[in-house]
């Protein structure tokens, strides 16, 4: 289902999206809980709020185990796409975009008596 192009689309939270790639990857709601330093009561928040917006289960779970259902296998590469794209737009403003080679030159007598070397 489109969204008429007047209508703004929701924005997907990133947090939520970090958060379904770790139960993605875990298997685990408790695991990935840890792993994004939330309680495992606000990682089924977050899927809940991911799967409302959506309009789609992300995740197919029962008693013991947490799978992907088709929809959240199209997602995974979406978030990790998006999760990707954001390291690299925040590391550009982050890192210093410096690279390169330094060299020092200095005459052989002073270099000698700044490194003790004989």
């Amino acid at each position: 289902m489109n969204a008429p192009l007047n209508h703004p689309l929701p924005l997907l939270d990133l947090d939520v999206l970090r958060t379904f790639v770790a139960i993605a990857e875990t298997g685990s709601f408790t695991t990935a809980a840890n792993a994004v330093f939330r309680t495992p009561s606000a990682v089924s928040m977050q899927i809940k709020k991911l799967e409302d917006i959506l309009g789609r289960s992300v995740f197919a779970r029962d008693a013991r185990s947490v799978t992907l259902t088709t929809d959240g296998e199209m997602l995974l590469g979406y978030a990790r796409r998006l999760l990707s794209i954001n390291r690299e737009v925040v590391s550009k403003f982050i890192i210093p975009d410096i690279v390169g080679v330094v060299r020092l030159g200095s005459p052989d007598d002073y270099g000698e008596r700044v490194l003790h070397m004989s």
